[in-house]
């Protein structure tokens, strides 16, 4: 009966990390990189004309779940608008 409980938590933690901890992960390495070259542009971009992108919770959202081209895409909008 014991090895029937191990069994079913392996597979619940097998599961967790599956559905829930890979993803997250993943967001996560997407904000931080995202927010380091939103960095680099926002203190050099004003050498190439770009407007400093604000980094908030929104952007950050933005950047983790859609990656550097929201990056290109947050530098264009507050450049142009």
């Amino acid at each position: 009966m014991d090895l029937y409980g191990v069994g079913i938590g392996i597979i619940i933690l097998v599961l967790l990390h599956k559905l829930i901890l890979a993803p997250l992960r993943r967001l996560l390495g997407n904000v931080i990189v995202g927010l380091i070259v939103l960095y680099g542009i926002n203190h050099f971009g004003y050498l190439l004309g770009l407007s400093p992108v604000p980094i908030t919770l929104v952007t950050g959202l933005l950047i983790g779940i859609f990656g550097l081209p929201a990056v290109a895409v947050l530098t264009l909008f507050y450049t142009f608008f």
